[in-house]
């Protein structure tokens, strides 16, 4: 089984390659599908596409660390759900079960700040067609998708003081980690090195420095999340009119 195409761990992936290139087109898309929804379906419409979706997005992080157990590529320090992306899959159906603003805004700007980033800067190690390559997309992308449809259809629109709250839990979260990968010798969230793909940590000069200029221009990258705010709010009120 493990022969398969499917099941290989070796198959290398190319930033921007074709691969990633139809990622992006069927990303775009799926984005224009989210604003379609909003105007033809009806809140309870909208709201069973989220649930479900959220359901799919745990599935898919379960299934993956079922193979990975199954194939012996299981390691507590890489495959545990502790990174933005898994932990907000893992906990999506309880996230987006139903329109939370408290809950929202958080994983809003996280969301917007870290997972966008990993899909444009993809730190991905597993090519088409394996299926580390389709975990990594669909939730990647899935977690975009799933923040935007919520923003467009629900109208949870994050405020500046909701920028604060995101990078308080954050920082929690961070501290958090912080003994777990000690403990585990992990690099959960990146704290203890920068990713081997190119990424923006590049930028940011060596360990610790980068964690610190992170943290620096943290709630820059939150300020530029709120632009598809007031750009879904100019689009909804254009629509009132």
């Amino acid at each position: 089984m493990a022969d398969l195409a499917f099941f290989r761990s070796d198959i290398p992936f190319f930033a921007y390659g074709l691969s990633h290139s139809i990622v992006l087109l069927i990303s775009v898309f799926l984005l224009a599908c989210i604003f379609l929804a909003r105007k033809k379906l009806s809140y309870q419409q909208n709201l069973l596409i989220g649930r479900y979706f959220s359901i799919f997005l745990a599935l898919i992080v379960a299934v993956y660390t079922l193979f990975e157990i199954a194939l012996g590529r299981f390691t507590i320090d890489e495959d545990l759900p502790l990174s933005t992306c898994n932990l907000f899959c893992i906990l999506a159906p309880w996230l987006f079960w139903r329109p939370n603003f408290k809950y929202f805004v958080v994983v809003y700007f996280l969301v917007m700040a870290a997972t966008l980033q990993a899909v444009i800067t993809p730190d991905l190690y597993r090519g088409f067609p394996s299926y580390g390559f389709f975990k990594y997309w669909i939730t990647h992308v899935g977690l975009v998708l799933l923040v935007i449809h919520y923003l467009v259809c629900f109208e949870l629109y994050p405020t500046a003081k909701s920028m604060l709250t995101a990078f308080g839990w954050l920082n929690i979260y961070v501290l958090v980690l912080m003994p777990i990968n000690y403990l585990l010798d992990a690099n959960y969230f990146y704290l203890i090195a920068k990713p081997i793909n190119p990424s923006v940590l590049d930028y940011f000069g060596p360990w610790p420095i980068y964690i610190l200029v992170a943290e620096l221009l943290v709630m820059g990258f939150f300020a530029i999340a709120m632009l598809p705010v007031i750009l879904v709010k100019q689009f909804a009120s254009n629509r009132a009119d």
